[in-house]
């Protein structure tokens, strides 16, 4: 079986385009404003820690006494470990921040319009690529994604975002301290040590390096991976100095709703946004700690009922007939994504390549880089074509709906008559459509099958199902 490196680069581009930027003060008749909203779902577990109250745990023995250091500097001193919850705010409500969401969606956004690079490091490189991507640092001359998302640079540039992404709220399901077996501290409490991956670091030039030598350009914009399948992420015992312990982490299927709020975009970037926003099925996003890992697997789908977008020529005019109904449209087609990136955000990489790891051998090859399936290879070539990937099948886990909603109908369930059952259409995906029955059990039916029926298209809705427990068809 291939052996697939955790992550790979969307190669860059020559430089980008920049302009001038657009200011918040006027409001443009030609572009786009209001709220979109959004639910963001766990395509894996998922965890967000709060840094601010970790626990300190004296790490117990298996002959119940306090385990101490048996080697370096802190020899003979008591083995304890910060251990933390996931994120909760002053009231206690579980959530994502804002700002991880909103970094999260740039860094597809930069790879999709080819903006600059804000982050790069270019220790044991010569530059970030020869291509002029280096970070903005001018007003007047800034790249779409800091033009869109904001920009700032110590005392000399102060450019505030127009998109501002709402905290994401806990709405469906619970976290759990799964699995059974864990370590426990002193009062019982079960916590768990966070698998470590040691992986290679940017001074690693066979990975992070164009051509996989040292001063070379760096290879691109960095992604990583998503695993096919629900990974082992938990060790019973610390596997090194820097583990992470934690309690709790949110499973498969945990669903958080949020708003995310743009001002003033222009077309284009109101197309690419919601191109990055809310991803094609098959392609996924990754958020949180352990991504090398399988962790942080998700999918954003955007309620267009819900969401109000308006032009700026119509502010001052009746809400209603200022509300532009048109606005879904322009997200892009999936083929406007670069291959690279498609490559690097689709969730069936594991199931259709090999298995994804950092690999023991990556030494071997110091003056080769990894190829355009994240594989090392002696017959590599810097400037390889990146492949189109095979998105015919995203397997079974990792699936990203076209829309869902986030709770049953609160009407009561229509009568049926025989050889007949309600069912609330919970999920839609390009495919099939996601019935969950009066006894809480999901019905899946292909979406071909019932074309025509105009009511298909709203989630949170009940319908009745006509047939045999193994072939329903919609009724109504």
């Amino acid at each position: 079986m291939t052996q697939i490196n955790p992550y790979n680069f969307v190669p860059l581009k020559s430089g980008p385009d920049r302009f001038e930027y657009p200011g918040r003060l006027k409001f443009h008749e030609d572009r786009y404003n209001g709220m979109l909203k959004c639910t963001l779902k766990a395509l894996g577990p998922l965890i967000s820690i709060d840094q601010r109250n970790p626990r300190l745990y004296q790490l117990i023995g298996n002959n119940g006494k306090p385990l101490k250091f048996t080697s370096g500097a802190k020899r003979g001193d008591l083995c304890k470990v910060d251990c933390f919850k996931f994120l909760r705010n002053s009231r206690g409500q579980i959530f994502l921040q804002g700002t991880s969401l909103k970094g999260m969606v740039r860094s597809v956004y930069e790879a999709i319009t080819n903006s600059c690079l804000k982050l790069a490091s270019t220790i044991g490189y010569n530059d970030v690529g020869g291509h002029k991507n280096t970070e903005c640092n001018d007003l007047h001359n800034l790249c779409s994604a800091c033009r869109l998302f904001g920009t700032i640079d110590g005392d000399k540039l102060h450019c505030q975002g127009r998109v501002v992404f709402i905290d994401a709220f806990l709405v469906e399901g619970n976290l759990t301290p799964e699995p059974p077996i864990s370590n426990r501290s002193p009062s019982g409490k079960p916590f768990h040590f966070l698998k470590v991956l040691s992986s290679p670091q940017s001074r690693h030039h066979s990975t992070y390096g164009k051509n996989g030598q040292r001063n070379g350009p760096i290879a691109g914009r960095k992604f990583y991976y998503h695993h096919g399948k629900v990974p082992k992420f938990f060790v019973n015992e610390r596997e090194a100095c820097r583990s992470i312990a934690i309690e709790e982490f949110a499973p498969l299927g945990t669903m958080f709703e949020f708003e995310v709020y743009v001002e003033n975009l222009d077309k284009e970037e109101f197309e690419n946004f919601i191109l990055a926003l809310e991803l094609h099925e098959g392609l996924g996003h990754k958020i949180g700690l352990g991504k090398a890992i399988g962790l942080g697997s998700c999918c954003i789908t955007v309620d267009r009922d819900q969401s109000t977008i308006t032009k700026g020529s119509g502010r001052y005019q009746d809400w209603n007939f200022m509300k532009d109904t048109t606005w879904y449209s322009l997200k892009k087609d999936k083929e406007e994504l670069p291959y690279a990136l498609i490559e690097v955000l689709r969730l069936n990489k594991e199931d259709d390549d090999g298995v994804i790891g950092y690999p023991t051998n990556f030494m071997n090859y110091p003056n080769q880089p990894i190829d355009a399936r994240g594989v090392f290879s002696e017959d590599t070539k810097a400037d390889e074509q990146v492949p189109q990937p095979n998105t015919a099948n995203t397997g079974e886990r990792l699936r990203c709906p076209i829309a869902v909603a986030t709770e049953p109908p609160k009407e009561p369930a229509p009568k049926v008559g025989q050889d007949q059952e309600a069912a609330w259409l919970k999920e839609i995906y390009d495919n099939e459509l996601v019935f969950v029955d009066t006894q809480d059990k999901e019905i899946v039916r292909p979406r071909q099958a019932c074309q025509g029926k105009k009511k298909l298209q709203e989630v949170g809705k009940w319908f009745v199902l006509w047939g045999t427990t193994a072939s329903r068809r919609v009724l109504y």
